[in-house]
C-alpha cells in the first residue's frame, strides 16, 4: 500500500506532467478579474496544502476543512499578494497559519481511546487494517520527519520545494525522507506489511 493511495489519492502523473504553479493566478485573483484563477491555482497545489496541514494535525476531516479555508483565505487576500517566484510558499504560510489557529482552539488533553475504531482519524480509508497500520507507521515518526515525508510522499513536492518551505536544506530533507521510510519499512515489518 503506498502513502499516496493511503491518504485516498490515486497515483499520482509523472514529475514531467505536474502543473506548474503560476504566480500570475494569485495576481489575477486579486485583481478579480479572471473567475478561473482559482480554480487553476486550487488544481495546481491542493495536494501540497492538504499534505502540509494533514502532516500538523493528523485528522482528513479537519484538514479538508482547512484546505476550503485556505482557500478562502487565498481569495479574499490575494489582492495583498507580492510576487516573490515563490507562490507555493505564500499558500503555505496562510494554511500553516489557519492551522495554528485551529489547534489553538481545538487543543484538547490527551485521552486514553477505549474503543481503537471510535477516534480513527483516517476513516477515508475502508479497511480498518490498514487504517491501523496507517495511524501507527505516521504516528511513529516525529512531527519534522512526517511533515518532509507527507509532503514529498503525499503531495509530490520536491526536495528542494519542501527545503524551501520548510526553510531547512536540502540534505536534511534528504536525510529526515530517507530516515522516515527506513522507519517506516523497520517498524512495519514487523508487522508483516511491506512498503
Amino acid at each position: 500500500m503506498s502513502l499516496t493511495a493511503a491518504a485516498g489519492y490515486e497515483e499520482r502523473p509523472a514529475r514531467a506532467d505536474r502543473r506548474r504553479i503560476d504566480e500570475s493566478a494569485i495576481i489575477r485573483i486579486g485583481r478579480n478579474d479572471d473567475a478561473n484563477a482559482l480554480i487553476q491555482l486550487y488544481e495546481a497545489t491542493e495536494r501540497a496544502v492538504y499534505a502540509y496541514i494533514l502532516s500538523i494535525i493528523q485528522n482528513p476531516e479537519d484538514t479538508a476543512d482547512l484546505v476550503q479555508e485556505t482557500y478562502l483565505c487565498v481569495r479574499r487576500s490575494a489582492h495583498l499578494y507580492i510576487p516573490t517566484g515563490k507562490p507555493l510558499a505564500w499558500l503555505l504560510d496562510i494554511a500553516g497559519k489557519l492551522t495554528k489557529d485551529y489547534l489553538r482552539v481545538h487543543r484538547r488533553p490527551a485521552m486514553k481511546i477505549k474503543n481503537p475504531d471510535s477516534d480513527l482519524p483516517f476513516t477515508y480509508i475502508t479497511d480498518i487494517t490498514d487504517r491501523l497500520i496507517l495511524k501507527y507507521a505516521l504516528g511513529t515518526l516525529r512531527p519534522g520527519q512526517r511533515k518532509v515525508l507527507l509532503l514529498r510522499a503525499a503531495a509530490g513536492l520536491r526536495s528542494r520545494e519542501v527545503s524551501a518551505y520548510l526553510v531547512i536544506p536540502v540534505s536534511k530533507v534528504l536525510a529526515r525522507y530517507n530516515h522516515s521510510i527506513k522507519k517506516l519499512k523497520r517498524r512495519l515489518s514487523g508487522l508483516g506489511v511491506s512498503l
